[in-house]
């Protein structure tokens, strides 16, 4: 082959080399340049959060955000301290991974934090107790207690003047919500409270209200106490009898000492007897005996 015709051919391969190459380069998209996105932090719900929860720490976590979003209503970490928040209360429920909202997130001791702790239908009430009435300070926001009833009355059958103490349970596995003025539950330093404010059904807190009523009667014959009783936080093997046997009646002072006479059926310590000759009734009452 000759030398012109070698040189011929090397100049075709190389355009043609050339030519694939120019048109794979233009087919190919021009990639963008890669751009820095900043970003910070917010607070957010570590699971899904119903409304009226009392928050914990597992139930925050810190997840990224946009820097050039709007952060204003958010909780920034290196501005908002997560133990702040322990203790507070959300008036609305949250999503896991969504934002903390300032203003969905009520303080203990702001305004409006009792009524979103309120499960939907119940009502607070507010009760004083005596100094031993809350197991020595070990009760605290969020327990669960029963509420009993002491109190001593006074009443008349035939010429005799009876004074008697009973107590009954009113109120059983009500949520305590706050003592005296502290609603949070994260300090655990025992106090004996003076004021307990529990979650209670409508009629519950009707009770309470007469119980108050019966218990400060003041100058009359009715006095007492309004205890509060601790529930155990396991209830799965709560005995079934003795929940029955706590809903059966009151306990009478004849029931704990047998210097009392017994209180039998709802004509109370005497029994009454009618006597009918043809047209003329007479009654007779005595002491029920043992």
């Amino acid at each position: 082959m000759s030398l012109r015709k070698i040189i011929l051919l090397s100049l075709a391969l190389l355009i043609g080399v050339g030519t694939f190459m120019v048109m794979r380069s233009s087919q190919q998209p021009e990639q963008a340049p890669a751009v820095e996105i900043k970003t910070t932090e917010i607070l957010a719900a570590g699971r899904d959060i119903p409304t009226g929860t009392i928050l914990k720490e597992s139930d925050m976590k810190w997840i990224p955000w946009a820097a050039t979003a709007d952060t204003t209503k958010l909780y920034l970490k290196g501005t908002t301290d997560m133990s702040s928040l322990i203790g507070a209360v959300l008036r609305e429920g949250l999503r896991a991974n969504e934002p903390f909202i300032m203003g969905r997130v009520v303080q203990p001791h702001e305004q409006g934090f009792l009524a979103a702790v309120l499960t939907p239908g119940m009502r607070a009430v507010s009760l004083t107790l005596t100094p031993s009435a809350g197991v020595a300070g070990f009760i605290f926001p969020g327990d669960r207690v029963d509420v009993i009833l002491t109190h001593t009355f006074s009443r008349k059958d035939s010429s005799d003047l009876s004074e008697r103490r009973m107590s009954e349970t009113i109120a059983s596995d009500v949520r305590a919500l706050a003592l005296d003025q502290k609603s949070d539950n994260q300090s655990m330093e025992p106090k004996v409270a003076t004021t307990a404010t529990l979650e209670v059904t409508p009629k519950q807190a009707e009770a309470l209200a007469l119980s108050a009523e019966l218990v400060g009667a003041p100058g009359g014959t009715s006095h007492g106490a309004i205890t509060l009783a601790l529930r155990s936080l396991a209830t799965e093997g709560e005995d079934v009898s003795q929940q029955k046997a706590a809903r059966s009646g009151p306990t009478w002072d004849s029931d704990v000492s047998p210097a009392y006479p017994t209180v039998n059926g709802q004509d109370g310590l005497m029994q009454r007897v009618q006597v009918m000759r043809g047209k003329d009734k007479t009654e007779t009452t005595f002491e029920r005996q043992r």
